[in-house]
């Protein structure tokens, strides 16, 4: 069966999925996406994806295509066209078509595509083993409101990824323009240090991550001790454990920063309980 792609209130079959050159997503990276998880045919904190897509809406100043309901409708009705359970899911929305040039107010109308794709999971050895990474060169500004913001603009994470992997690593972090520690390339960044469970401040230019809020309020539920903070890199460095966190992935172990091993230089005992209660989380959300 070939793979359907919701576009603008029809279903295509992938191959023929497209949307204007014109498409200002395409021209300026002027549009905002949501990637989500399926379990068992249940999307995995849809409304909390939906309430940020809309948030990210607003701040581009692009009128929302459809009604909440409408589009988780959308996304399960997605789902079911391709006879997925376990899947990744991309909802992509932009401005859509428009003249040469950035200054144009035209009523524009928004292109909305949906994509899911069957899911088959990250490789056993990142859980097992931990992820390798690097700061990268790359500064994350934390004074543009686009730094909260999931937008079709993703060259700051592709530089820093890229940059990461040609110096052999598997992942980059990126710190801000004050040399604070902020995120990963496509994940936000934890530390566990004496049992403290510690991430980044929104204040310093992060994406509010799903993934991020829940693990924070696992963690509080389990008793440990949370902080949100600006993070140096000696205290990345120093930490005894270094994890990261999105919807597809879970919780991902980092093992290693540069020459720097952290910890013992494996998944150390909080990421795996963090780890092990998400995945209880997800399964309640799925029996519900």
């Amino acid at each position: 069966m070939k793979n359907k792609v919701w576009i603008n209130n029809r279903f295509v079959d992938a191959d023929k999925a497209k949307v204007s050159v014109f498409d200002r997503g395409f021209m300026y990276g002027d549009g905002v996406f949501e990637t989500m998880r399926s379990y068992a045919g249940v999307v995995f904190k849809l409304d909390e994806h939906i309430k940020r897509l809309y948030t990210s809406l607003a701040v581009l100043g692009i009128k929302p295509p459809y009604s909440r309901p409408r589009l988780k409708a959308i996304v399960y009705k997605t789902l079911k066209a391709n006879a997925l359970k376990s899947a990744y899911i991309k909802v992509s929305v932009t401005r859509g078509e428009g003249r040469f040039g950035i200054g144009y107010k035209d009523e524009f109308r928004p292109n909305t595509v949906v994509v899911a794709k069957d899911f088959e999971g990250y490789p056993d050895w990142m859980f097992d083993k931990g992820l390798s990474a690097a700061v990268a060169g790359i500064r994350q500004n934390e004074l543009s409101v686009l730094s909260r913001v999931k937008s079709h603009n993703f060259l700051t994470y592709i530089i820093a990824r890229f940059e990461a992997k040609d110096m052999g690593y598997d992942e980059a972090i990126l710190a801000n323009t004050k040399g604070h520690i902020v995120e990963a390339a496509t994940s936000n960044i934890f530390l566990a240090k004496n049992g403290a469970v510690i991430t980044p401040s929104l204040l310093s230019g992060i994406l509010p991550g799903i993934t991020r809020a829940t693990v924070l309020g696992i963690a509080r539920r389990l008793g440990l001790p949370v902080r949100e903070k600006t993070v140096s890199y000696k205290d990345l460095l120093s930490a005894d454990e270094v994890f990261l966190t999105n919807s597809l992935a879970e919780i991902l172990p980092v093992t290693k920063i540069g020459p720097k091993r952290i910890g013992e230089g494996s998944p150390g005992e909080v990421t795996k309980l963090l780890r092990i209660s998400y995945q209880k989380e997800v399964i309640r959300a799925v029996i519900r």
